[in-house]
């Protein structure tokens, strides 16, 4: 039995890259079956394949494999750091405003919680 969350993560993470199956296939050196067998039959590849999914796309295993990790607080801080790690500078600079903008917000919350 396969993994159906692997199928899907795997179908998401190679849409977002805008690639065929050929394409995702050859950037990870297997066969475009192998990408075909992973998305509708949730077939996992070897870990040496699988990390390199993860590095190659700077997702984590764990989101791959289906683990809970949306409810973990470790989990989303990781996955919204990749995400930052990947912005240009004048991106990077409008998601820090927008960063401190909310901080002020709870930094408020909080101060008015010690009144």
């Amino acid at each position: 039995m396969g993994n159906a969350t692997f199928g899907t993560q795997i179908r998401r993470v190679r849409q977002n890259a805008g690639l065929t199956m050929e394409e995702f296939a050859g950037k990870l050196g297997v066969t475009k079956s192998s990408v075909n067998m992973w998305e509708n039959k949730g077939v996992v590849p070897r870990e040496d394949v699988l990390r390199h999914i993860a590095e190659l796309y700077g997702v984590s295993t764990d989101i791959l494999l289906g683990v809970n990790v949306h409810s973990d607080k470790t989990g989303t801080l990781q996955v919204i750091q990749r995400g930052l790690e990947k912005l240009d500078q004048p991106r990077l600079e409008k998601a820090q405003t927008m960063l401190e903008t909310m901080f002020d917000d709870i930094f408020e919350e909080e101060d008015d919680e010690d009144i």
